[in-house]
C-alpha cells in the first residue's frame, strides 16, 4: 500500500504507513476501557487520532518522537479529519526514510546564508561586527543556525526556518531604518537582529519532530542568547561593556512584553523596532500556515490562540510569499502552496519492505 502524505488524507481513506508521533496519551473511556489518543505527523502536516480498546502494553512500546506504522481509517469528527487506528506498532529504523518526517524551508539555504553574511558585512561599527563574527566563527554555531527551526510549531517550524526568519527580519530592519524619519543605530539594529534568536540553536532539537531541549526548557532562547553574547565578549577581552549590554538588551527584550517571555521591556528605539518586525514576520507567517492547514468548508478558520482571532480564508492569496520565483516556483496553484509557510517535502516515499514474517 502506497505511503500517503497527511496533507492528502481524505475522509473514507483506508491507509497503512509510517508516521512520527508528535504526542500520545493513554486515556480511559466512560466505561473504563483504555484507548490511545495520538497526534501523528510527517513533512506535510499532522493529524490526531484514536486507537480504541488499546492495551497499556501497546502504549508502552512507543513515545513522542517515535516512528510508528499504523493501519487506520480516515474519519471526520466535528468538521475535522482524524484517524481511527486499527493496528499500530513501533517502526524499525531499517524500514523508513527519516527525511520524509522533517519539513524544510523551500528556499535555498546556501543563498539565505550568503545573504545573512552580506548583512553582517554591512555592520560599520567594529565592535558590534566583531562580536557577531566571533559568534559565527564557530562551525557548530553556523551548522546549527543553518538547520534550526525558528519555533516548535507556530512559525517557521522547519529545517532552515531560523535562517529564513532572520534574513526576513534583516530585510525589514534595513527597509524600516531607511524609511524611518528618526535616526536609528543601524549597526546595533542589524547586530541585534542577527543575534535575537541565536539561542534557538540550543533551545530546539530536530529529530523526526521539533521539540525543546532540556537546556531550552530550563533557560529559554532569550537567556541562552544573552549568555552567548556575555561569553564571547569575555573571550574577546576589553569589549565595551555598554555595547555588550545593548546587544543583550536587544535579545532579552525582543518579545516585547513580560507575558510573552521577555524579562525586560524594550528601552531603546532599536529594541522597539526589532520587537515589531519580529512580531510582524512571525504572525504573518503563522497566519499563512493556519489558513493553509484549515480543512473546514467555512470561510473562516478556528480561533488561533497565538493570533487571538479567526482568519478569513478567502484572502489567503495575499499571504503567498512574494519571493516565490526566487525559490524556483512557477506561478501555479500547486507551486504557490509549496512556497508558503506550510512547507512540504515533495518526494513521496514508497512503503519499505517488511521484516521477514511480519504481516503488518
Amino acid at each position: 500500500m502506497e505511503q500517503v502524505k497527511i496533507k492528502n488524507f481524505a475522509e473514507g481513506d483506508i491507509l497503512e504507513g509510517f508516521y512520527a508521533v508528535k504526542d500520545a496519551s493513554l486515556q480511559t473511556t466512560t466505561t473504563g476501557k483504555n484507548y490511545i489518543r495520538v497526534t501523528i505527523s510527517d513533512s506535510s502536516g499532522l493529524i490526531s487520532g484514536n486507537m480504541w480498546d488499546a492495551s497499556k502494553d501497546v502504549f508502552s512500546t512507543f513515545s513522542s518522537g517515535s516512528i510508528i506504522k499504523i493501519r487506520a481509517a480516515v474519519e471526520s469528527y466535528r468538521g475535522k479529519l482524524q484517524v481511527k487506528i486499527d493496528k499500530l506498532r513501533l517502526a524499525d529504523s531499517s524500514e523508513v526514510d527519516y527525511s520524509q518526517f522533517i519539513p524544510q524551508t523551500k528556499f535555498n539555504i546556501d543563498s539565505l546564508w550568503d545573504e545573512l553574511k552580506g548583512f553582517i558585512d554591512t555592520i560599520a561599527d567594529t565592535e558590534y561586527k566583531q562580536i557577531v563574527e566571533h559568534i559565527f566563527s564557530s562551525n557548530e554555531v553556523c551548522d546549527k543556525f543553518k538547520m534550526s527551526p525558528a519555533a516548535k510549531s507556530n512559525h517557521h517550524a522547519y529545517i532552515g526556518g531560523l535562517l529564513e526568519h532572520t534574513v526576513s527580519l534583516l530585510r525589514y530592519a534595513v527597509a524600516f531604518a531607511t524609511a524611518s524619519p528618526v535616526e536609528l543605530d543601524l549597526d546595533l539594529l542589524i547586530a541585534g537582529t542577527v543575534l535575537h534568536d541565536i539561542g534557538k540553536i540550543y533551545e530546539l532539537a530536530v529529530n523526526v519532530i521539533i521539540d525543546y531541549t532540556d537546556r531550552g526548557k530550563l533557560l529559554g532562547h532569550l537567556i541562552i542568547g544573552s549568555i552567548m553574547v556575555e561569553d564571547v565578549a569575555r573571550e574577546l577581552g576589553g569589549f565595551p561593556d555598554e555595547k555588550k549590554i545593548l546587544l543583550q538588551h536587544m535579545i532579552l527584550s525582543h518579545h516585547g512584553k513580560y507575558e510573552y517571555g521577555s524579562p525586560v521591556l524594550p528601552a531603546i528605539p532599536e529594541a522597539f523596532a526589532l520587537h515589531h518586525i519580529d512580531n510582524l514576520d512571525a504572525k504573518t507567517v503563522a497566519a499563512c500556515r493556519i489558513i493553509n492547514e484549515d480543512e473546514s468548508e467555512s470561510s473562516w478558520t478556528e480561533r488561533s490562540w497565538m493570533l487571538d482571532t479567526t482568519l478569513y480564508k478567502k484572502g489567503q492569496g495575499s499571504f503567498v510569499n512574494k519571493s516565490n520565483q526566487d525559490a524556483g516556483c512557477d506561478e501555479n496553484e500547486d507551486e504557490l502552496e509549496a512556497c508558503t509557510s506550510k512547507v512540504i517535502i515533495e518526494e513521496q516515499v514508497n512503503d519499505s519492505k517488511p521484516e521477514s514474517g511480519r504481516l503488518f
